[in-house]
């Protein structure tokens, strides 16, 4: 896959598959940056470069059984999100799980709504058929990406409350499906 997607300033994102080809360092430095952060993201600790190689071995794997698969997308040659889709296990295996994360610099320019929208695209075509569900979760506090995931029209169906230790406070893991 190599897609292009414009955006909102006038730049250019190239989207692609996770490979080989992609470096680890740079695959490191995006997650510690989203970490250092404190992002709405599950991670709190920075990953070590043999943590990131067995992350990225781990996805190569799970592409190259049909199981899951990750985009990543560059804006000026730099990582700026990276999306993916992972299918569920044994009798979930018709469930599809999404994940996104975009890098402070690029919120707002529609990457993020671009990369989920091929996702769901693309994840009938990898998968070989649709997933009866493609599901994912927010924190609640994160208010951009709820609003996003719900203008392309996930609704929400579950709520775990004061489930995620977020900046000093508890905050709700709300799961959202298409």
């Amino acid at each position: 896959m190599d897609e292009k997607i414009g955006l909102r300033d006038g730049r250019t994102a190239e989207v692609s598959f996770l490979s080989e080809k992609d470096s680890t360092g740079e695959l490191l430095e995006f997650i510690n940056s989203l970490v250092e952060e404190d992002a709405c993201i599950l991670y709190d600790k920075k990953f070590t470069l043999e943590q990131e190689e067995k992350w990225k071995a781990g996805r190569l794997e799970e592409f190259k059984e049909k199981q899951g698969y990750m985009l990543v997308a560059r804006v000026d040659g730099r990582l700026a999100a990276n999306s993916g889709c992972t299918r569920g296990r044994f009798r979930e295996d018709e469930n599809v799980c999404l994940g996104i994360a975009v890098a402070a610099p690029y919120r707002g320019l529609g990457l993020g709504e671009a990369l989920l929208r091929l996702n769901i695209e693309t994840s009938g075509e990898f998968f070989g058929k649709p997933p009866r569900n493609t599901y994912l979760s927010v924190f609640a506090t994160n208010r951009p990406a709820y609003a996003l995931y719900k203008k392309i029209g996930f609704g929400e169906f579950a709520v775990f409350p004061k489930w995620i230790r977020h900046r000093g406070e508890y905050v709700d893991h709300v799961f959202l499906k298409l």
